[in-house]
């Protein structure tokens, strides 16, 4: 399954919640319209202070976020297509409005809603990752606690040294553990998922878009999402095991942070061959 990330920050007129509510809705019911779409999760930079959801130890879990990377973005979505083909024509008029002669294409889909000079400050920062699932996600019907793990690597360490000791011993940490709904790492690749997908109008390809994207991903070289039932489960977790995870910590990464994120399902993903009609 090709799985893309595309972190944005909210246009300067709306607020963290007005783009929140903005993005939630009113474009989110166009994205998830997308001809072929097999997931679509738009993930919202939480509201509560690190303070107040790590406790005692939050300075440790936060030391390593640098001071501006707040003022970068305010959500990422992650779109789920079962190929790159698919991908690259998903933004396409969608046949799914009834009309006065029956099912009709809808053109507004080809512009995801058409909202985005309005919603973004900037074209998204879009990127492909590669997945590997540590424990696989079951969300029950309620909101559950999530956070997110951005590390940059040791340069002690080549790539996939890297890559096959965080989901090798440092995701194995987390296998069993009670409240732990799921964990998933996700490392960007070099596979170009912007040339098709946006225009030169966009604004995309511009210089500043660029140094933008490259400033960005000089924070982190993987991101890795858990999934817990509430904020007593994840400091449970790093209470029980601190001694490993630090040491870890330690060999792994030349730095990392964490952070929760309120995260809504638009299309739940499907891994699955895709059914014989319309779903989502």
């Amino acid at each position: 399954m090709l799985k893309v990330f595309g972190f944005v920050r909210r246009h300067e007129r709306l607020s963290h919640d007005e783009y929140r509510a903005a993005h939630a809705g009113y474009h989110n019911s166009y994205g998830r319209r997308l001809n072929g779409i097999r997931g679509y999760l738009l993930n919202v930079r939480a509201n509560r202070t690190p303070e107040s959801v790590f406790a005692e130890d939050a300075a440790y879990l936060t030391e390593g976020r640098p001071a501006d990377f707040d003022d970068r973005w305010d959500g990422y979505g992650q779109l789920m297509f079962d190929s790159l083909a698919d991908y690259l024509s998903a933004k396409s008029p969608a046949r799914d409005r009834p009309g006065p002669e029956g099912l009709e294409y809808d053109e507004a889909v080809a512009a995801v809603g058409g909202d985005a000079p309005y919603l973004y400050s900037g074209p998204p920062i879009q990127f492909h990752v590669a997945e590997q699932v540590i424990v696989p996600v079951r969300r029950p019907e309620h909101k559950v606690f999530k956070v997110v793990h951005f590390a940059r690597r040791n340069p002690a360490l080549d790539p996939e040294e890297f890559r096959a000791r965080w989901y090798g011993g440092y995701g194995s940490l987390s296998r069993g553990v009670p409240g732990l709904l799921g964990h998933v790492l996700n490392v960007p690749t070099a596979l170009d998922v912007m040339t098709g997908f946006f225009t030169e109008e966009s604004g995309a390809f511009s210089a500043d878009a660029a140094a933008r994207r490259g400033a960005f991903h000089a924070c982190f070289d993987g991101i890795a999402e858990y999934w817990f039932t509430g904020p007593e489960a994840f400091r449970a977790w790093r209470e029980a095991q601190s001694a490993a995870l630090r040491e870890l910590e330690r060999e792994l990464f030349a730095g990392f942070f964490f952070q929760e994120v309120d995260e809504t399902v638009a299309v739940l993903p499907d891994r699955l061959p895709p059914a014989p009609f319309y779903h989502r």
